[in-house]
């Protein structure tokens, strides 16, 4: 019993550290929003294709600006939230959003239409 508290213990600590992957995290378990010990807040992220920066974690909230494909951006926090399902960028009912800053401008994009650049 002791060694599966361990395991549990040492897979929370994996994901709040940042190391789990997305495949891990299902809607149905996952909490309101996702944090990384290591703030990610700054990071350059690219586009996969042309998105909409929009004003919420909606697909028809206010938008912002375009976000278009190829284009470097940063995270402007350092979490992804979870909103409204969408099918983007290759991903179907997926939920996950993250606040980028493109250019000054600050606001959601689906976290599936954003590669991360090493």
């Amino acid at each position: 019993m002791a060694s599966l508290l361990g395991v549990v213990a040492m897979t929370g600590a994996a994901f709040a550290a940042g190391t789990a992957t997305a495949s891990a995290v299902t809607p149905d378990a996952a909490p309101t929003s996702v944090a990384s010990k290591a703030c990610g807040k700054g990071n350059p992220i690219k586009a996969k294709e042309s998105v909409k920066i929009r004003k919420t974690r909606k697909l028809n909230s206010t938008a912002k600006g375009l976000y278009p494909k190829g284009a470097k951006a940063k995270w402007a926090a350092c979490e992804v939230k979870y909103g409204q399902t969408y099918s983007k960028c290759g991903w179907h009912n997926d939920n996950r959003w993250s606040y980028i800053n493109y250019r000054g401008t600050k606001g959601w994009i689906p976290t599936a239409c954003e590669n991360f650049i090493v």
